[in-house]
């Protein structure tokens, strides 16, 4: 009878125990309703504020996709190009914290280089269907990087922006395409970030190859004698005429001329800026502005375009797929183009270009820098040829050689090394 009793007590306790550990395993309610979060970074130099319209376009969107996904979509907005930005923090991260680190983030181009992108970043090939794709057409490189066996999809290109010029007076050339003629006929003062710390500055960059430079190669670019001659001699001709500065070696940015540039609207006036500054300004400050190619020896209009890209940091499989329904969601056509226009820059599938440009700006004149824009001169690429080339420039600004004798300095310290 004892016996009996013991065992049936055993048995109990096991059942008990057994019991215990089947509730431990199965989740409660609220925690198998838990949505997955995934972690958006975004930069603010683009979106600074959780108030602006542009983020609270980007909740609203995003919110449906949650909805549709079982997802929590949880943004921050973090500095780029600095110590603590999201680049910085991601190289920092993938070691030491891999788990504080976003599912994606938008990044500016010019931080996305091809050791940073296979080292840090996951790829996305194979990731987006053929349509969205085929969507992007020729904006497509914009987010491959080099391989051994071709180029593969590291970023997805999702905002462009591009170098041009701007002025508040009518020029003697009524269209949009300015010749290096056109800009000392008109009289009118030009305007350029010419400073540069490690290369060469981009506006000079764009009318040495319009001029018949050639980008680097191999990480190398070789100075073509002519090309180099053509654009010094420009310059040599604005400082003859008093029409640029010396000042511009100190502009890192457009930004350290704007208030000027708007404040002498009345002024014979040509300067450098990109697209988003030039869309911001037409909207909040001065709504007659003009705007027309960067000036080149031919008059044919090119741009340098950079702007922003997706890139996926979660090595996480569920995560990736989920991550890239996200991105295929933020490439919807119409919050994409409205999306763009609140940030003042061009969606990067050319079909949108239309909806996201306001009804006063020359679509055509966006589309033809579009399709004639490079990629920027990226840091400490081409060797000394930049250096060298900015060094050229900063003498014949400064009037201590003329274009030349600065082309010839240039040439031979090439040839000493």
């Amino acid at each position: 009878m004892a016996r009996g009793w013991a065992k049936s007590a055993i048995v109990l306790v096991l059942l008990v125990v057994a019991g215990i550990g089947a509730g431990a395993q199965e989740a409660s309610p609220d925690e198998e309703a838990a949505p997955t979060r995934l972690q958006v970074w975004l930069p603010a130099p683009l979106i600074s504020v959780e108030s602006g319209d542009a983020f609270q376009l980007l909740s609203e969107h995003s919110a449906a996709f949650s909805r549709n996904n079982d997802a929590e979509i949880e943004f921050r907005i973090k500095d780029v190009g600095k110590v603590g930005g999201i680049m910085s923090t991601i190289r920092a991260g993938k070691d030491i914290a891999p788990a504080a680190l976003p599912d994606v983030a938008l990044i500016r181009r010019r931080e996305f280089t091809p050791t940073q992108a296979r080292r840090y970043l996951q790829s996305l090939e194979t990731l987006f269907p053929s349509s969205l794709i085929n969507d992007l057409d020729n904006g497509l490189v914009f987010g491959q990087i080099p391989l051994e066996t071709g180029s593969a999809l590291y970023g997805l290109p999702y905002l462009f922006d591009l170098l041009l010029a701007v002025h508040s007076q009518p020029l003697q050339n009524s269209g949009y395409r300015l010749s290096f003629d056109d800009v000392l006929a008109s009289d009118s003062a030009f305007l350029f970030p010419a400073a540069r710390t490690n290369g060469l500055n981009q506006t000079f960059y764009l009318q040495y190859l319009a001029a018949g430079g050639l980008t680097p190669s191999d990480g190398a670019m070789s100075i073509d004698e002519t090309a180099l001659g053509t654009v010094l001699g420009f310059y040599e001709d604005l400082v003859g005429r008093g029409l640029v500065a010396p000042d511009v070696l100190t502009f890192q940015s457009p930004a350290a001329y704007l208030t000027d540039f708007i404040n002498r609207a009345e002024r014979a006036q040509l300067a450098v800026f990109s697209a988003s500054e030039y869309l911001s300004m037409l909207d909040q400050q001065n709504p007659s502005l003009m705007a027309a190619s960067v000036p080149t020896a031919s008059g044919r209009g090119r741009s340098i375009r950079d702007g922003w890209l997706w890139v996926m940091v979660t090595p996480d499989l569920s995560r990736q797929n989920l991550t890239a329904r996200f991105l295929e969601w933020m490439m919807e056509p119409d919050f994409h183009a409205s999306f763009a226009r609140a940030l003042y820059h061009l969606p990067s599938q050319p079909a949108l270009l239309n909806a996201s440009l306001p009804q006063a700006v020359d679509r055509q004149f966006f589309a033809e820098l579009l399709g004639n824009a490079t990629s920027p001169l990226p840091e400490n690429e081409g060797g000394a040829a930049p250096r060298l080339m900015q060094e050229a420039l900063i003498q014949v600004l400064h009037g201590d050689a003329s274009a030349a004798e600065a082309t010839r300095q240039a040439l031979g310290q090439v040839s000493e090394r």
